[in-house]
Order: structure tokens, then C-alpha cells, then sequence
């Protein structure tokens, strides 16, 4: 019986299983291409869980981190590399993808800052591969104070995602859309996911 991607990210010890139950959230999104040789990024490496967790559950695949943390290089291994760099940095979000190609799947558990979860988002998509997959995590930072944000404040993540929402609507309005190929927005505590159309125009 194939290991559910829970019980990996368990295995590994990495915080989005626990409490949070993000991961059975993604196997519903990810499972079918579970044995495709996909091309992974995640923002935020921390301890490394996370990447040796999406390596166990892709065995064909690739998986690339991005930490600002010199010291996350360690993790680096088996079909796993990690980049050196702010997310908040065009420049070096323009050579992880030179260097490491277009994803299938893009997890955000980087800053949960609003200016860098809406300018990687923007920054990136154009590099989701046709039926990607892309996760904005911590989006309940919108809610606090701490993180420069409050409930409905003009200018949050999850105000700017709503708008995504309008985006997955086009052909029903004629005001503007900024991710015109996105087909689907799905909001969880605490985590959004965005898959791409399968057929990009």
C-alpha cells in the first residue's frame, strides 16, 4: 500500500503534519501525480523535513528549496537542491528558475509576509507548469497585527486571493485579471491552493 503523504511528512517531522492536517489537504490535489517526474520548489527549508518529505512522496521526482539561511545547504542530497536567496528578490527568484526550470509544484512557507506571499505568487506563476499546482501557506498571517495585517485590510494576502477567485471568472466579467490561466482557487485554514489550467492560451 502506497505511504500517504501524511504519514511521510509525519515520518519526517515536519510541521505540516500535526496539528495543522495541511497534508491531507494536498494528497487530494496531488496524489494523481504522485509517479510523475515532477519539478518541486518550496519556499522555506528550515529543518529540511519538508524536502525530504515531497522527495519520498514523488519518487520521480525533483525537489529545490529556498531559504535565506546559508546554513540550509546541508540539506541539500539526493534529488534535492537548495538555493541561497530572499523570495523577495526578483533577481534570484529569476535564477532559481533559470537554474532549476518551470515546477510542477510550488509550496510558499516562506516569510507569510503579505509583500512577499503576493510578489512570489505574481513573480512565479508565469513558471507553473500547465496543471501545476501552487500553495500559499500561512495565510492566516492576514489576520494579525504583527505581520502588518488585519481582517479584510486592503492589501493582505488573503484579500489579494479573493480576487484571484474573480480571476477563475473571467469570461463572466470585464475587469481586469492578473492570473488569467488559473482554473481553480481552494481556500483552508491556513493555506490556499491555486492549480493552473491544463490548456495555457
Amino acid at each position: 500500500m502506497t505511504e500517504p503523504l501524511y504519514d511521510i511528512g509525519a515520518r519526517h517531522g515536519t510541521d505540516k503534519a500535526g496539528q495543522r492536517q495541511l497534508l491531507w489537504i494536498y494528497d487530494r490535489f496531488l496524489a494523481p501525480y504522485r509517479q510523475a517526474p515532477v519539478n518541486v520548489l518550496e519556499i522555506g527549508v528550515l529543518d529540511g523535513a519538508s524536502l525530504r518529505m515531497w522527495r519520498d512522496y514523488f519518487p520521480n521526482g525533483v525537489v529545490h528549496g529556498i531559504d535565506v539561511d546559508p546554513a540550509t545547504t546541508a540539506h541539500a542530497g539526493e534529488r534535492i537542491g537548495v538555493f541561497v536567496g530572499s523570495q523577495g528578490d526578483a533577481r534570484f527568484l529569476d535564477h532559481v528558475v533559470r537554474s532549476a526550470g518551470d515546477f510542477d509544484l510550488v509550496v510558499d512557507d516562506g516569510s507569510h509576509l503579505a509583500r512577499d506571499q503576493i510578489g512570489t505568487l505574481l513573480h512565479l506563476w508565469p513558471h507553473v507548469k500547465a496543471e501545476g499546482t501552487y500553495i500559499v501557506e500561512d495565510t492566516h498571517t492576514s489576520y494579525l497585527p504583527e505581520y502588518g495585517m488585519r481582517w479584510r485590510e486592503p492589501g493582505t494576502t488573503m484579500e489579494f486571493l479573493k480576487g484571484v477567485a474573480d480571476d477563475v471568472h473571467a469570461h463572466w466579467h470585464d475587469r481586469p485579471v492578473l492570473l488569467r490561466d488559473c482554473e481553480s482557487i481552494s481556500f483552508f485554514s491556513g493555506s490556499c491552493v491555486l492549480r493552473k489550467h491544463r490548456h495555457l492560451t
